[in-house]
């Protein structure tokens, strides 16, 4: 089996790359921007990383010719909001014209799975508390959420007019190393855990109101091979993760637990963590499950603590 993991350098993707060499499989790992020297070893030398504009067909077109690729963990994507409304037509380009190209190399070449991996952005008009099951409308509002919305439709797409056996992996706020940083964009888990690691009181005007379906990186990792390598996939949407949303109270309590003497108080309201998405309840649903078999194998607290430890290990992640 030989695995094309897009969007290879990211947060999840090296995670996704990470763990199927270790699981022995073939990885092709694509991305614009390579990583840094470090972060590839760290992968293992099994895996052949190759550079490719997946917005462009012909270069879609060299890679599948060149490998012998039979599923893909479509990853590569503007990320979200804050990088999509200054660059919109960049945003459809990467977000809805590379999933298009992938998606047809797949039917031309009978790939065996390809997962694209959404967001639960697309559900704009949610409230902040009710889970989202898997066959909730979609209300996509801003740049970022309305197109992986078109991506999913086109996966759709493929699946019910061509027999692809493609499915779209909705994930949300993953969190997790080597990712720490105090940008509004990942949530208050690396911002308090940075604070706190440093010894520096966190006193915030905001965001105690805020809450959200926080998922470990590798818990994602792991789900999206298990959907990759499921026997079938029986619905076109699955949601991925704990089906539940913790408060920053919550996190601020696991920090404290994992850092001892940590300092964190916070003020009322939502912000910052809400300035580039809006707070949804969260995504639910026990598809994933019966299709795949797998669960996720940390909680909010075991997640913490395992990425404190990290932090640890890598003391310039938070000096």
């Amino acid at each position: 089996m030989t695995l094309l993991v897009t969007g290879a350098a990211g947060h999840v993707g090296l995670w996704v790359a990470r763990r199927a060499a270790a699981a022995g499989l073939r990885v092709v790992a694509a991305c614009r921007t390579p990583p840094r020297p470090e972060e590839a070893a760290s992968v293992g030398a099994s895996v052949t990383w190759v550079s490719c504009d997946l917005a462009e067909a012909s270069a879609v077109d060299a890679l599948a010719a060149a490998h012998a690729i039979d599923s893909c963990i479509h990853l590569a994507a503007v990320s979200n909001e804050a990088y999509a409304r200054p660059k919109p037509l960049a945003a459809v380009q990467a977000n809805v014209g590379a999933t298009a190209n992938l998606l047809e190399a797949a039917r031309r070449h009978d790939w065996r799975r390809f997962i694209l991996v959404s967001t639960g952005s697309v559900f704009q008009a949610a409230d902040a508390v009710t889970p989202i099951l898997e066959d909730a409308p979609t209300s996509p509002a801003n740049v970022y959420a309305t197109t992986k919305h078109c991506a999913e439709l086109l996966t759709r797409m493929y699946r019910t007019q061509f027999g692809l056996s493609a499915s779209v992996v909705r994930i949300s706020w993953v969190y997790g190393p080597p990712v720490a940083t105090d940008s509004p964009t990942r949530g208050p888990i690396p911002a308090f855990l940075r604070a706190a690691l440093a010894g520096k009181a966190r006193r915030d005007p905001g965001g105690a109101d805020f809450a959200a379906s926080f998922t470990y990186v590798t818990d994602v990792a792991d789900g999206l091979l298990a959907a990759s390598r499921a026997d079938r996939l029986d619905h076109d949407i699955y949601h991925l993760g704990p089906g539940r949303n913790f408060t920053a109270g919550q996190v601020a309590a696991a920090v404290r637990a994992a850092v001892p003497g940590a300092v964190i108080e916070l003020g009322p309201g939502t912000e910052p963590w809400t300035t580039y998405t809006k707070m949804r309840g969260p995504l639910a649903g026990g598809r994933f499950r019966t299709s795949t078999g797998y669960s996720l194998a940390h909680g909010l607290d075991e997640g913490i603590a395992a990425y404190a430890a990290w932090m640890r290990a890598h003391p310039q992640s938070y000096r």
